[in-house]
């Protein structure tokens, strides 16, 4: 190992998917010089491998299930507007008189409350019927 190696390693810690074109004008050597020196430290065990850190948000959104009976002479304006809504992920419109069924999806329990009053009980010719939180996804 010699200095050179040194560079490319410290690149490599900074971001281990930096592509060898990047850390070849990192350090001043061909893209090729840079390739054959990282395989050969991954061949003699200095590199041993490559991580990512990251981040997942490990609480699922809350999932809620809306049953609407709709104003069916402002049933185009109706879901024009809850299109626009981006907590709501589905809205089947169902047949006869089951109106429209849509899915909204939040991160916490605590924004649905504020989701029905500011946004979706402000569409005019739509009544919320049923509200449903999801506990299960079974298939």
């Amino acid at each position: 190992m010699d200095i050179i190696d040194l560079k490319i390693l410290e690149e490599l810690k900074k971001d281990g998917r930096m592509s060898y074109a990047d850390i070849s004008n990192k350090v001043n050597k061909t893209e090729a010089t840079v390739r054959r020196r990282v395989k050969q430290m991954i061949k003699e065990g200095v590199i041993k491998n490559f991580t990512i850190d990251y981040e997942v948000e490990s609480k699922p959104n809350v999932k809620v299930t809306v049953k609407i009976e709709p104003n069916y002479k402002e049933i185009k304006n109706i879901m024009a507007k809850l299109k626009s809504i981006k907590e709501i992920t589905h809205i089947w419109r169902l047949s006869g008189e089951c109106g429209l069924f849509i899915i909204v999806e939040i991160p916490t329990i605590e924004q649905f409350n504020p989701l029905i009053e500011e946004k979706i009980s402000q569409i005019e010719g739509l009544k919320i019927t049923e509200t449903c939180f999801i506990t299960d996804i079974i298939k």
